[in-house]
């Protein structure tokens, strides 16, 4: 159930992102004979007004079918007769409209569900089976040393524990009822790395909510944080400082993650990282991207004419080659991550 949630997911930021374009085309004066969902044959088809909505079986994209774009269709209402920054406003919709979803949901995590301001040494919840459990560490009592070691914070707690081993003997203080009790025990070892040790312990977390106006602002400046960042890692991996192998994630990695995020509830910031993903990935110098249209666009203005249908068809036919070696590249990527145990995610 929580891959199709995943699944969903992307769908939805998809639809999102063809949405823009269409919306867009519209309010400009374009006509959009399709919008459809996914590729292949229709499983649904439903015309209203001059636009045929359709969902397709083959869910791996979406499409806003624009008239004059690709068709040789010639009129006043197809996207080739609109002036040049018309044309520029409804393809760069697409990719700003994933950057609005994306500012969309992290505001609405931050004024529903709040940001962790704090993290407290208190515990919260024991991991049954734990050093923690064995020794009688219980919910509501206050980490203060380890070894004899004072700790002021969840984050000198784990700094402590990251210095020990798996089987290790230690001791640790903590407050419980005014008074300090020093328990000792052997160390855990985290099912996932079997070199990390643990005690078995959650931390009291604090959140705090926003209101809309600063929530707003909030998730404005994650995202151009985060678009930077990730304007970096593509720059690194074009200069090869990166591992594209060990970095890129497909569909596969994409629906995995995303069903483990909806599991441990942070389904709708990763989501959100996704459509900045989308956008930053759609506005690439490269037919059939949205980039690309944008470079065509501004080679136009250049040489005073429209480049030739033939010319564009060519390279874009190229950049759906390149996608289509980027995908397959990525669905291998994945596919060799399974077998050999790899995150899909690198640390």
């Amino acid at each position: 159930m929580t891959v199709v949630v995943a699944v969903l997911g992307l769908i939805f930021l998809i639809v999102v992102h063809e949405l823009g374009h269409m919306l867009t085309a519209k309010a400009l004066g374009v006509r959009v004979p399709e919008f459809g969902v996914g590729f292949g044959p229709p499983l649904f088809k439903k015309k209203i007004g001059e636009t045929t909505y359709s969902f397709r079986i083959i869910l791996l994209g979406g499409f806003a079918k624009m008239a004059g774009m690709g068709d040789g269709e010639r009129g006043s209402d197809t996207f080739p007769a609109k002036a040049p920054w018309r044309r520029s406003l409804i393809i760069v919709a697409g990719p700003l409209a994933n950057v609005i979803a994306a500012v969309a949901i992290l505001s609405g995590v931050l004024m529903i569900s709040g940001a962790v301001t704090d993290v407290r040494p208190e515990v919260r919840e024991i991991e049954p089976g734990s050093m923690a459990d064995r020794v009688g560490i219980q919910v509501g009592d206050r980490l203060v040393a380890i070894d004899g070691h004072r700790i002021e914070s969840w984050e000198g707690f784990t700094r402590e524990v990251a210095k020990r081993h798996p089987g290790e003997e230690i001791s640790v203080t903590v407050e419980r009822g005014g008074a300090e009790r020093a328990l000792e025990g052997e160390l855990g070892a985290d099912p996932a790395d079997p070199d990390r040790a643990l005690v078995g312990v959650r931390p009291e977390v604090v959140r705090t909510r926003y209101g809309p106006v600063e929530a707003t602002g909030m998730a404005v400046g994650q995202v151009v944080k985060v678009s930077g960042m990730l304007g970096v890692f593509v720059g690194e991996l074009v200069t090869g400082d990166e591992n594209l192998y060990e970095n890129v994630t497909g569909p596969v990695g994409i629906a995995s993650v995303g069903s483990t995020s909806v599991q441990q509830g942070f389904f709708p910031q990763l989501l959100a990282l996704i459509s900045i993903n989308l956008a930053l990935f759609n506005l690439l110098p490269m037919l059939p991207l949205d980039g690309g249209h944008l470079l065509f666009i501004a080679a136009e203005k250049v040489r005073g004419k429209p480049v030739s249908q033939e010319t564009m068809g060519r390279i874009a036919a190229l950049g759906i080659a390149l996608v289509l070696m980027l995908f397959l590249f990525a669905t291998y990527a994945d596919l060799s991550k399974i077998f050999t145990g790899q995150p899909f995610i690198p640390e």
